[in-house]
């Protein structure tokens, strides 16, 4: 294989004066994905790596093998719920996993076939949790890899949903209260409540009743909640008594914890 020349890239004299300190980004025309000059050096990126995969020896029969392995199907572990199993699997050749219910006589039927809702294969099923009583499903959707997650929830018995869908839902955890009537979710805020780019980094805690709309859920609120780039996490405890709320600010080394007691009404201890 020949030594790989790698694309130029312009050195612009590009010094920031931060809180005292000269900080050198000769190369920040890179960060702007339409700068002709950004074009033209990730289509030689392209160019160049194409080059030096398409030499490598055996790459055929290694993607003939992998190929071959994939298209074994899989199968998730079950989950659990009054006596109903619901897990995901995915037959050879199929592109999508489709979501399954096993009921206690062990009749086995399909819920959620992301490619029947979308002949072109593009819709995704982000993620899924059953209430638990098993009756209820509550499921993300996106479509053409935007992540952009749409909260739905259906009725297991007859497999339709019971209530408009929600939006802006992207990497948004839920969690069921006891009975199947509520859940709480995190949600982020609508584009105009964030700087312009930057909404999915502000997201919110809501307690949402089943067939209410969404304008009518209540927002959870508490001491430290709220900051900026934080992700959240929520789950509820079995009995319905403790909500467990928890906090990462991207990549950062550090975690927060939030616990309320739900059946006392507002009340936060904060670790």
């Amino acid at each position: 294989m020949s030594a790989a020349r790698y694309p130029g890239a312009e050195r612009l004299d590009v010094v920031e004066d931060l809180h005292g300190h000269r900080v050198a980004d000769p190369y920040r025309w890179l960060e702007d994905s339409q700068d002709p000059r950004t074009v033209a050096w990730s289509t030689e990126q392209d160019t160049l790596t194409r080059t030096q995969l398409d030499a490598l020896p055996g790459r055929d029969v290694f993607a003939t093998r992998l190929h071959e392995l994939l298209a074994a199907g899989s199968i998730s572990a079950p989950l659990w719920r009054a006596g109903r199993a619901f897990f995901t699997r995915r037959e050879p050749g199929q592109e999508h996993a489709v979501l399954h219910v096993r009921e206690r006589d062990g009749t086995e039927r399909v819920l959620l076939d992301p490619t029947a809702l979308d002949a072109d294969g593009l819709t995704t099923l982000d993620a899924w949790v059953p209430d638990l009583a098993g009756r209820q499903l509550a499921y993300q959707l996106s479509h053409g890899g935007d992540e952009h997650s749409v909260l739905h929830v259906l009725d297991v018995d007859t497999g339709r949903d019971v209530e408009p869908p929600i939006d802006r839902c992207r990497y948004s955890d839920v969690s069921w209260l006891p009975g199947g009537d509520e859940l709480i979710f995190v949600r982020m805020v609508s584009e105009d409540e964030a700087p312009a780019g930057e909404q999915s980094f502000h997201r919110r805690i809501w307690r949402h009743r089943i067939g209410q709309p969404a304008e009518h859920d209540e927002l959870i609120d508490g001491p430290g909640l709220y900051d900026e780039h934080t992700y959240y996490g929520v789950s509820v405890s079995r009995d319905g008594r403790w909500l467990l709320v928890t906090g990462n600010v991207g990549t950062a080394r550090r975690d927060s914890v939030w616990i309320a007691d739900l059946a006392a009404g507002p009340g936060w201890s904060d670790r």
